[in-house]
Parts: structure tokens; sequence; C-alpha cells
């Protein structure tokens, strides 16, 4: 399939652009940006669709884009923005500079979780993620009810916000869901982190989620005397049922190292 622009599409990329001015200044409202002092880091730029806001109202803008065909439309198109840095290269290879960034992407479905994790692990570099992602892992992200180990691993780092749902018609190719926009606000206080050592949380995340389907003791049950973890966990609790200061506080009672 290709675009009006004769691009032709790559699953393998799992590429789907964005192409409609009322998104765009939706998107451009609920993003915080400054012309004097926002340095911002764009994943999968694409055809340009968010590029030209965020060039207009940043202070500077730097958009890595992996596939070969769109690198000369994208260096033609935004030639002469002397704020503007094209990086043909692979995001998940690539090493972040800069400090205070504002990460702005439209990300492939498939590569949800590592984009997340490499942005994570980033996170003194930089103060706000912008993510468009598959509406069911947004809700997974933002949700207090429907929470998962990803909800977790997110909220550990971060405070996040479910901004809009976005309709798959506004995506070329359509995609088979829709979509949803969100916000990371990386934390500056190390407010879970003063508590417990971050390693030693998701070793034991990894533990108590092992099996969606069994209480969190028949997944502890094999790693921990069964007699201590019915004293201190109801024995039909779930993980997902957990905040993280539970969590925090159950990995202490058990004395998990």
């Amino acid at each position: 399939m290709k675009t009006k622009n004769n691009h032709k599409f790559k699953k393998k990329y799992g590429q789907n652009f964005l192409d409609d001015k009322e998104l765009l200044e939706k998107i451009e409202s609920v993003i915080s940006l400054d012309k004097d002092t926002s340095s911002v880091l764009e994943i999968g730029p694409g055809r340009g669709f968010l590029t030209g806001m965020l060039i207009d109202n940043s202070k500077s803008v730097t958009s890595y884009e992996i596939d070969d065909d769109l690198i000369p439309y994208l260096t033609n198109k935004f030639s002469s923005y002397t704020n503007f840095n094209l990086c043909h290269e692979d995001f998940m290879k690539a090493k972040i500079s800069g400090d205070h960034l504002k990460v702005i992407a439209n990300i492939p479905y498939y590569i949800t979780s590592p984009i997340l994790q490499k942005l994570i692990e980033n996170r003194d570099k930089i103060d706000e993620i912008y993510l468009m992602v598959q509406k069911e892992v947004a809700q997974r992200i933002c949700s207090n009810d429907d929470v998962s180990i990803l909800t977790h691993s997110v909220n550990f780092f971060c405070e996040s916000e479910y901004l809009f749902t976005v309709n798959k018609e506004y995506f070329t190719p359509k995609p088979k869901v829709d979509s949803a926009f969100i916000k990371l606000s990386v934390r500056k206080s190390d407010k879970y982190e003063d508590k417990i050592d971050s390693k030693k949380y998701f070793n034991f995340l990894k533990l108590a989620f092992s099996n969606k389907r069994k209480t969190l003791v028949n997944n502890l049950k094999g790693y921990f005397d069964k007699d201590l973890l019915e004293t201190k966990i109801n024995k039909n609790i779930r993980a997902e049922q957990l905040s993280i200061d539970d969590f925090i506080t159950l990995i202490k009672e058990l004395h998990y190292d």
C-alpha cells in the first residue's frame, strides 16, 4: 500500500502514519513546549506529521528515522530549519544525549515495551514522554484497575496520564485497533527508589505476576515459606490488586533478597 506521496509502507517497521489537522492541533494543545527552552527527541517522524509542529514550538528537535526511503523526503522538507537534526538510525541502537528532554513518538505496537524500557533506563536525561500507543497498552500503563507488571514498571519511575483516545481511522494504513496518546512525567525525586532497590523490586514483581490466573500466594509459594506467606497475604488476593507501596511493604515483610 502507498500514500499519496508514493511511500510504500513497510510492515517490518510497523508504519501507520497520521495525517489529520484537527488531531495535530489536539496533540499540540496537550504538549508543553517552549520555543526558547524545549529540547525534543522524536522517535519515528514518518513523513513529518508532528515534526513541523515540534520544530516551530521548540528550541531544538532531534528525530530518529530508520526507514531509508523517508530520509530524502524529511531532509528536503525541513532543510531550512536550523533547529532540526535528523538521525538516520535505529533508535533502539542510538545513544541518547542531552538533558531535560521531551520525548515524543508515534511508536509501532510491536516495539512499545523495548522503547519504554530504553527511555526509562535513560530517565536521567528526560523530563516528559509523550507516546501514541495501542489503546489497550495505554490503559494498562495508566489504569488503577487493570494493573499489570507493565503498569508497575512504568509508574515506579514516572507519573502516567491518559490524555485521549485516537480512532484507528486517523491512521494510514488503518490498524485493527484504536490508539491513545499518553504522557509520562519522569519523577525527579526518588519516590520509590528511596524505599527499595529497584532491581529487587522488579525481580519480585516477575514472581508475583508469573501466572495471572493464580493467586499471589500460589505464585510465590515456591520461593517462600507457605505459612509466612499466609500470615502476610490474603489467600484470595491477586498481584494486580496490589499497589506499588503494597508490594514494597510485602517485599520487606517477606525479607526478600
